[in-house]
Parts: C-alpha cells; sequence; structure tokens
C-alpha cells in the first residue's frame, strides 16, 4: 500500500503545506535562540539507539577488507551532538529516525523525522522552557492553515508542568487502574492532558529503577539519576500523547558507564552479540568538559497529528505525513 497517486491528486497538499510551515518556524526559532544545525550520521553502531535496543533496524556494512559490519540505521543523534555541544554548546539535528516496530497502530512509525536539540547552559527547568517555546512557535507556524480557538490556546496558556508521582495520582483519582512504577501508555497519555485542561502537558521525574519490572519506566542510562528519580521530561500532547523527550544528561562519565552496565540495553547487546565496547567513544566525549548538557528529542509527526487533531477530532498519525512507514504501509 502507498499513497503515491493520493499525492498526485493532490490530496495531501494541506498536510504537506502544514509540515513544511511547522518545520520553517523550528528553524526560525533555533536561528532565533543561538542554536546551531549539524549533521549527525544515519548509519551507527548501537550508539544510535533508544532506551529499547530491540527496536534497531539493522543494516549490512563492510569494513575497509570486505568483512560484513553489523551497524544499524539511527534511532537517535543525542550521543554525537553531546560531542558537539563541547565545541559549540547549541546544536540540533532534523533527520529521519528508524524503529522496527511490529504492530500497525494510530501513533507509532518505523521511520519518522526526528527534531534534536541539546545545550549546555540549560537543566531541565530551561529545557522545558525551550521545548514549551519551541513546539509554540511551530503551533503559530501552523495558523495559517488550523486557526482556531484549540489551537490558540496551545499557543496562548502555559504548558502544564506535573511530576510522575502527580501524574499517576490524578489518573488515580479518574479511575485509571495504574500504580507507582508503571508506564504511562497511550490512553493515560491523552487522559493526563485532558484532565488538565486540554493542554500539552510535561511529566517530569520519571522513576530511575534501571530494570524496572515488566510494563514499568525505562528510561535510557544517559540521564542523570538523583534520589530514585531521573532528571527527565516528556512532552504529552492531547490526542497524540508523548511526542517530546528530554533530560540532562549524566555528565561523570564513570558514573554514566556504571548506569550503562546496570541497564537493560547492555544485556539486549550481550544477548545479541553486539559488544558494549561500541559506547566507549561516548564515555570518553564526556570527560572532555566540565559538567553536562541537556537536551531532547522531538517527533515531528506527532506534533503534527496533535494541529490535524484540532480540526478533525483523532487522526492516525498516517494523517500526518504523506507517504508513511509502518507495517500497514510497506511497498518494496
Amino acid at each position: 500500500m502507498l499513497r503515491h497517486l493520493a499525492v498526485c491528486r493532490g490530496e495531501f497538499v494541506k498536510t504537506s503545506l502544514l509540515r513544511a510551515k511547522m518545520m520553517e518556524a523550528a528553524r526560525q526559532w533555533f536561528a532565533q535562540h543561538q542554536f546551531m544545525e549539524v549533521q549527525v550520521p544515519h548509519i551507527t553502531g548501537a550508539t544510535g539507539s533508544c532506551e529499547w535496543f530491540p527496536n534497531a533496524m539493522p543494516v549490512a556494512m563492510y569494513d575497509a577488507d570486505g568483512a560484513a559490519i553489523g551497524m544499524f540505521l539511527r534511532q537517535t543523534g543525542q550521543l554525537y551532538l553531546e560531542a558537539f555541544t563541547v565545541a559549540h554548546n547549541r546544536v540540533y539535528t532534523i533527520g529521519p529516525s528508524f524503529r522496527q516496530e511490529r504492530k500497525v497502530t494510530d501513533r507509532h512509525l518505523c521511520e519518522f523525522t526526528l527534531i534534536e536539540f541539546e545545550g549546555r547552559d540549560f537543566e531541565l527547568t530551561g529545557l522545558m522552557d525551550n521545548i514549551e517555546s519551541l513546539i509554540k512557535a511551530m503551533y503559530a507556524g501552523a495558523m495559517d492553515l488550523y486557526a482556531g480557538p484549540t489551537l490558540q490556546s496551545y499557543i496562548d496558556r502555559p504548558f502544564n508542568r506535573v511530576t510522575y508521582h502527580e501524574a499517576v495520582a490524578i489518573l488515580q483519582r479518574n479511575g485509571f487502574m495504574i500504580e507507582a512504577g508503571d508506564d504511562l501508555g497511550s490512553g493515560e497519555e491523552k487522559a493526563v492532558c485532558q484532565i488538565l485542561h486540554g493542554l500539552p502537558t510535561f511529566v517530569t521525574h520519571y522513576p530511575s529503577d534501571p530494570k524496572p519490572k515488566e510494563g514499568g519506566v525505562i528510561k535510557f542510562f544517559s540521564m542523570k539519576r538523583n534520589n530514585g528519580v531521573t532528571l527527565c521530561c516528556d512532552l504529552l500532547l492531547p490526542n497524540a500523547g508523548e511526542s517530546v523527550g528530554g533530560a540532562v544528561r549524566e555528565g561523570d562519565p564513570g558514573r554514566c558507564k556504571k548506569q550503562f552496565v546496570e541497564s537493560y540495553m547492555y544485556d539486549h547487546l550481550v544477548e545479541r552479540g553486539v559488544d558494549p565496547a561500541q559506547f566507549e567513544w561516548y564515555f570518553e566525549i564526556l570527560g572532555q568538559a566540565e559538567g553536562q548538557s541537556a537536551g531532547c528529542g522531538i517527533g515531528f509527526e506527532r506534533v503534527v497529528q496533535s494541529v490535524i487533531a484540532c480540526e478533525s477530532g483523532m487522526p492516525s498519525i498516517k494523517a500526518a505525513v504523506e507517504l508513511p512507514r509502518s507495517p500497514d504501509f510497506l511497498v518494496p
């Protein structure tokens, strides 16, 4: 299944215009806030993976002697961005992210556009301030096509900010069967926004258990931890759910390496015969400067999805991209 003829017929003209306006607004925001655009590799080792390595998409490469080397299409450019911050401070990159999704859902794609930024002069509160400002700029860019009271409220009103434990308590009071330590599912994410006046909502300070029970919260090993919580934030958008994930990074190489060895990612690498030493270059980066950076990844299609939802209710993420790649939209 593909949409090539629908694109030719102009059925996705509004979608293309919306994406262009929102991406243009994002780049203008980055320029106004002293972020420099950089390019990072799309073919990586395991270091291009997020917290759940089994979703990595393998690709065959060959070394100078013609020997096959197992590598992956990147999920995130975060670790490379952290290297750039040592020399340039505020940097960003925009490119495809690839994840081996195996289920057909209304919120997952195998290939999507990821906007990532990183900087060394803000921590968690400043990170959320930057994310909120950027998302509002993107929403403002969409107003020519989707002007209305709902989108205007996202722009005019402050985003909610609650801790993970506050979010769990809110859900429990509203009849959701969720316990402390459980991850928030799509339904819970959308419900939190709806309960809190239908506005975008940051959820912060998730548990830092490196190996939670099945269905528990798993956060990337490089995130800074303090007193049993992770210095992180997820931005939940109405009708789209989690659309941005960000955190303060652990800047101490020894502590970060310890968190890596304790993580599910380390176990997954060993189980699949991937050498964990692939991450050594990243730990070297952490020793090049004092302190740490903070940054995030923004799923562009989910932000677009949240805009389209202002007019059409609860659209699939596949309404936010002209030529989606997911298990139900694959053609050789």
